[in-house]
């Protein structure tokens, strides 16, 4: 399918979702977020992420019957994934992600990319001030760093107890996500991804944004749980070059003599 192809499907889509719920009285708002909202990142492989906003006391209802989607009868999978929220599947591998929410429980989303479309509860405005609330704080590079020394440290200690998946979970996730982070604050964008980034997940789009570091990264992934700690610590430091601090070095060599790393 080509990609006008695609992109035409994903829209027709999200007007037959808007013509359902704008014949359901309960129905306040209809609120698409993520590329569901930036179209311009729409792919085969986008789903559509939305919020629903019901009348008071309404919003359960919603979830349970879900005769108010398009093509409801090709839905093969509709778990519950939190409270408000559900993943489903159709029969063609089309994915939504979506959250039902009574007027009063809309405050509790989170959004950065988003587009009204049914607005019966100054909507517009709200998720304004939700897409404001969204952003991330000030970065804070010393504790990020602090923090990505703790994990290397954890995570290589339980591989070598031999807690190798949760010894992978620290390192390749939660100790990348303040690499992430790290090269972020100090390494320009590729020309033309400046906006790419998505203010909510350090990992999206990275390797848009960074095409070689992302290579180096992956290659670390493929490696043993210590070989990845000690080639995400280099990459860092080698980001990071003259800005890193006497302090910094002497946490380093803490890390490295507690590890017997060269």
């Amino acid at each position: 399918m080509s990609n006008d192809s695609v992109l035409a499907e994903f829209l027709a889509y999200r007007e037959t979702l808007a013509a359902n719920l704008r014949k359901r009285a309960e129905v306040l708002g209809l609120i698409f977020v993520g590329s569901a909202a930036d179209t311009s990142r729409v792919d085969e492989w986008s789903d559509h992420d939305f919020f629903v906003v019901t009348k008071e006391g309404t919003a359960e209802g919603f979830r349970q019957d879900l005769s108010w989607l398009p093509e409801h009868q090709e839905i093969v999978i509709r778990t519950r994934e939190t409270a408000h929220g559900l993943k489903v599947i159709y029969s063609n591998g089309h994915v939504l992600e979506f959250a039902v929410f009574n007027d009063s429980e809309l405050e509790l989303a989170g959004a950065n990319a988003y587009a009204v479309f049914i607005d019966e509860a100054n909507i517009e405005t709200r998720m304004a001030a939700i897409a404001e609330r969204s952003k991330p704080g000030v970065f804070e590079p010393a504790k990020e760093f602090e923090l990505l020394l703790a994990h290397l440290l954890i995570g290589v200690g339980r591989y070598r107890r031999g807690e190798v998946l949760i010894a992978g979970q620290q390192i390749r996730s939660y100790a990348l996500n303040h690499v992430l982070g790290l090269v972020r604050h100090v390494t320009p964008p590729a020309e033309g991804t400046e906006t790419a980034e998505d203010n909510l997940n350090r990992f999206r789009r990275f390797e848009r944004q960074y095409p070689q570091l992302a290579t180096e990264i992956e290659d670390a992934l493929q490696s043993n749980v210590e070989a990845c700690a000690i080639a995400l610590l280099n990459l860092v430091l080698g980001q990071l070059g003259s800005s890193v601090t006497q302090q910094q070095l002497n946490q380093v060599a803490v890390i490295k003599r507690t590890l017997n790393w060269s």
